[in-house]
């Protein structure tokens, strides 16, 4: 049975993170920014996210298994990078050159523990997280509604899932990876799903499909801010690549749309931070 793993390339130094994912694997030819190998039963996809949009490289992070952090230089865009690194709590590697300037500026952090002047493939281990996470969805013609994500728990043919935010419950009809039709994947891998029961105007806005019964949450009241981020009122937060909107309030952030309660860590982002302030304002576990 195939089983996944997902790493986030971060750098800011588009080539810099190029030449990493292609040591990891071939750039796939339909998504420019995502490279794919196949070793055995696992699949490993590499998600090089652009640093223009934070929450795009949060919501990669947030579905990660492991991640490799370049370091070509140290201004605030790297320690921006370092932050979500850090909030991110999964496996990784720090490349970096300069690994006694790395611990000047970054030794209060955990990442500095994951500091290594070499490269080495490195794939975290994919847990199960309770939902598939969803990126795009299209009609073919034949098939219907299909889907395309990284299932971030096991999905089989004929499982129900619930779309989210539409609330509206689906069953898988086909699952394909790489082009391959599939019975039944593990968590990590990059899947296609043919939906039944389902039109494509009532998915335009699926993030995500969570299992039937998983029970939802209004706020996060574990939140851990970062010292280095400044305080901030209205906040985006990122959980297992859902966004949604949130307000903080007493050290609560107050969701302005329910999360699925499954398990990850939702990073919470000031995208309105002042100029060369952390945006990574800290993270928040939550478990089913």
């Amino acid at each position: 049975m195939l089983q996944g793993s997902i790493i986030t390339v971060l750098s800011s130094e588009e080539k810099d993170a190029i030449n990493i994912a292609s040591m990891l694997g071939k750039r796939d030819k339909m998504e420019e920014r995502v490279y794919y190998r196949r070793i055995g039963e696992l699949v490993r996809s590499v998600l090089i996210p652009s640093t223009d949009s934070i929450l795009e490289v949060a919501r990669a992070l947030s579905i990660s298994s492991s991640f490799y952090l370049s370091m070509p230089r140290f201004t605030w865009i790297e320690g921006e990078l370092a932050l979500l690194a850090e909030s991110a709590n999964i496996p990784g590697v720090v490349l970096t050159s300069d690994v006694e300037m790395f611990m000047k500026l970054f030794k209060e952090l955990n990442i500095s523990r994951l500091v290594s002047t070499e490269f080495r493939e490195l794939d975290g281990d994919a847990a199960d997280r309770g939902l598939v996470f969803i990126d795009r969805a299209f009609n073919v013609k034949g098939v219907g509604v299909v889907v395309l994500g990284y299932a971030l728990t096991r999905v089989a043919v004929h499982d129900k899932f619930i779309v989210y935010p539409v609330n509206r419950e689906v069953e898988i009809r086909s699952i394909q990876v790489l082009d391959d039709d599939q019975e039944e994947v593990m968590p990590g891998t990059r899947v296609g799903l043919a939906l039944r029961n389902i039109r494509l105007e009532d998915v335009e806005d699926v993030q995500a499909l969570v299992k039937p019964g998983t029970r939802f949450t209004n706020s996060i009241n574990n939140f851990t801010k970062f010292k280095w981020s400044d305080d901030a009122r209205e906040v985006h937060v990122v959980f297992n690549g859902i966004k949604v909107m949130g307000r903080l309030e007493s050290g609560e952030v107050k969701l302005s749309r329910e999360l699925p309660l499954v398990n990850g860590r939702a990073l919470v982002i000031n995208v309105n931070a002042k100029p060369r302030r952390p945006r990574i304002m800290g993270y928040a576990d939550i478990s089913a």
